[in-house]
């Protein structure tokens, strides 16, 4: 590397990395079972039959709970437009409008007093289930859902503490039934919950600096999100000018400063990739230089669960400082 590329780095590279309170991660709840019986005729309930597979799945955010002042269990608010229930041919979401003054919930039970679980509940304390968008004899049909494992399951009331897969195995009581008041005219056999970090794009933000050519640098990535256990997940820089070096550099935070001419869009401090050729057509200078960066590889995956702002530099000896700066994106790292 050479000393006028040495120097720029250093003016924006970190001594230390902190990664961010997890705090607004989406993840997906998603529980699966089969159909024991079922004594409902209307749809869309009516539609569903015995053996049938039946899967619920729902959006929560990890910064929004409420602490059960009484118990050791914190529910996490269920985004209401993405809850849906399907059992084979039968699909149906919760009551709408919801019931006012009435809030759909997560519930993580954490030895409480000796066990662990989940339920669904309009309550943070007791598993009431929660109100679906059909009708019976005593009003909405209620969608109960509870599960109960030995006190060692989890670590904590920590939606991220708990993500992963919870199976039979080490169950202790469990109810899915879909209830009429006192009835249950449907039930349905657990087979398993997932409890998955994402989704979510990647979002591209900030201005990038014309270049010398009068191109200006962009990123562009894979889509979803980027899982640090699986396949390679890339952040592409392009409109580079041919071969010359740069770096990818990332940190905790978005900002908008002035920077060498052009935007500084990640706050510091940061953390730069190591260097890498634009590569590109041969001299003289254009527009055709590109850099790649597998994030599943170039970060530590001990980084994950959290979100982690990036930029492109890259040397351009003829503008302003002599450097090139591309817009940014904000990435969801999940495990």
């Amino acid at each position: 590397m050479n000393q006028s590329l040495t120097l720029t780095v250093a003016a924006i590279a970190a001594v230390a990395f902190t990664a961010p309170a997890s705090a607004g991660i989406p993840v997906t709840v998603t529980v699966t079972g089969t159909v024991e019986y079922n004594q409902i005729t209307a749809p869309p309930l009516g539609l569903a039959k015995k053996d049938d597979i039946a899967t619920m799945t729902f959006l929560l955010d990890s910064s929004d709970f409420v602490d059960s002042p009484s118990f050791p269990t914190r529910g996490y608010r269920i985004v209401q437009s993405s809850f849906n229930l399907t059992m084979g041919a039968a699909t149906i979401g919760l009551e709408s409008p919801f019931p006012a003054g009435s809030t759909p919930y997560f519930v993580i039970r954490d030895n409480d007093p000796a066990v662990d679980g989940f339920l669904i509940s309009t309550s943070y304390d007791f598993p009431l289930g929660v109100p679906l968008d059909q009708n019976g004899a005593f009003g909405s049909f209620i969608d109960n859902f509870y599960v109960t494992y030995g006190g060692s399951t989890l670590p904590s009331l920590d939606l991220l503490d708990a993500l992963g897969t919870y199976t039979i195995a080490g169950l202790q009581v469990y109810n899915w039934t879909i209830d009429d008041g006192p009835v249950n005219p449907l039930s349905v056999a657990f087979s398993k919950i997932e409890i998955e970090c994402g989704p979510k794009d990647s979002v591209i933000y900030c201005q990038g600096k014309v270049n010398s050519q009068g191109c200006t640098p962009g990123l562009s990535t894979d889509a979803g999100s980027p899982s640090m256990s699986g396949v390679p997940w890339t952040v592409t820089a392009s409109n580079l000018l041919n071969n010359k070096f740069g770096i990818f550099f990332y940190g905790t935070a978005a900002q908008s400063m002035p920077f060498q001419g052009g935007t500084l869009c990640v706050q510091l401090p940061v953390v730069r990739t190591p260097a890498q050729s634009s590569a590109g057509n041969p001299p003289p200078s254009d527009c055709s230089g590109q850099m790649v960066l597998d994030v599943t590889t170039a970060l530590p995956a001990s980084l994950a669960p959290s979100f982690v702002y990036m930029q492109a530099w890259s040397r351009d000896p003829l503008a302003p400082f002599g450097t090139s700066l591309s817009n940014a994106v904000e990435i969801l790292l999940c495990p």
